[in-house]
């Protein structure tokens, strides 16, 4: 008796997709199970900037908690260099499965304006897991040029244009595009001085190397304690608390040339989203205790504490904004 060939390639295709049910359904709960057991050992974070700086100080208060919540302990790997581009890249292309994180900041779209070729894509190939929070960044002077408001440093600038220099971390970082931001609402015209880092430009200024420039509070407020910067402007729309004879970006009507410093962190795409939800709402309730709120003022920080939504519409409306207004400025990567 013949066998049916129809019969015989029917039954092979009932059992390849009993098989591919069966497998299915076994490997979703075990899936299910590895998000929520994460985290079972220690998380990588990747940070693109040095020890010290203002997202790794931003990062370590709040990984602190993290590690006590989970008994699993946050590394931080600090690679700075190249924008960026380098750390952002290995984490892009790091297993999606919640052990190696990114924090990163506006370089995370910047970076699309000022190289020419950027090896990722800083939306489609990163999930959003919070905005943790913001720096606001100051206009300081060396005292030995006597300024002491915005009105007087405009006035010498348009004096003698291009005459006045001023210090920033490096080209196309958060401190020159405030500045020249500065420039462009006050129509004036100053000598860039990049540095290799925000430590070294405010050494810089410090030392009167150079006259004037934008950097993060912390890194300033010994040098201005210490009597050698005077504080001028603060970015955002509100006065510091730590400094509230010093007037904003906001009330001085310059708020649309303002330059956000925002550091939140990143996972690569694929990342179960049980893990990232699970990582945004704890972020979200270390961020809501006072006493971290009150470390973060203490350091310039503003909290934020955003959904992985809100997060992931600022990284959009950022891309929008800047890569265009680069390439506008002609200015590029160091």
């Amino acid at each position: 008796m013949k066998s049916n060939p129809i019969a015989i390639s029917r039954r092979s295709a009932a059992l390849a997709l009993a098989a591919t049910l069966c497998a299915s359904l076994l490997g979703a709960p075990a899936a299910q199970a590895q998000s929520t057991a994460w985290p079972d050992k220690p998380v990588r974070v990747v940070v693109p900037y040095p020890a010290g700086a203002v997202g790794d100080v931003m990062l370590r208060i709040v990984a602190d908690r993290l590690a006590a919540k989970y008994g699993q302990q946050f590394v931080i790997d600090n690679r700075a260099g190249g924008g960026g581009l380098a750390a952002t890249k290995f984490v892009a292309d790091a297993p999606p499965d919640g052990y190696t994180l990114l924090l990163n900041g506006p370089n995370h779209v910047t970076n699309l304006g000022l190289y020419r070729s950027v090896p990722y894509d800083p939306i489609a190939d990163f999930v959003p897991i919070t905005h943790i929070g913001s720096s606001q960044t100051m206009l300081v002077a060396h005292t030995s040029t006597g300024f002491k408001t915005v009105e007087q440093i405009v006035a010498a600038a348009r004096e003698k244009p291009g005459a006045m220099n001023y210090a920033s971390s490096g080209s196309g970082t958060g401190t020159h595009l405030s500045m020249e931001m500065f420039m462009r609402a006050t129509n004036t015209k100053m000598q860039h001085v990049p540095y290799k880092g925000g430590s070294p430009a405010v050494v810089g200024l410090g030392g009167g190397e150079v006259q004037v420039g934008f950097s993060s509070v912390p890194l300033v407020q010994p040098l201005i304690e210490a009597g050698r910067l005077t504080p001028i402007l603060v970015g955002g729309n509100k006065r510091l608390t730590g400094y509230p004879n010093v007037p904003s970006l906001g009330e001085l009507g310059m708020l649309n040339h303002d330059v956000e410093v925002w550091f939140g962190l990143l996972a690569p795409k694929g990342t179960p989203a049980a893990i990232t939800s699970k990582l945004s709402a704890d972020v979200r309730a270390v961020l809501a205790d006072p006493a971290i709120a009150q470390r973060f003022d203490k350091q310039g920080f503003s909290v934020v504490g955003s959904t992985e939504e809100e997060f992931g519409s600022l990284i959009r409306k950022e891309a929008q904004r800047w890569p265009a207004l680069i390439r506008e400025l002609g200015i590029q990567g160091g």
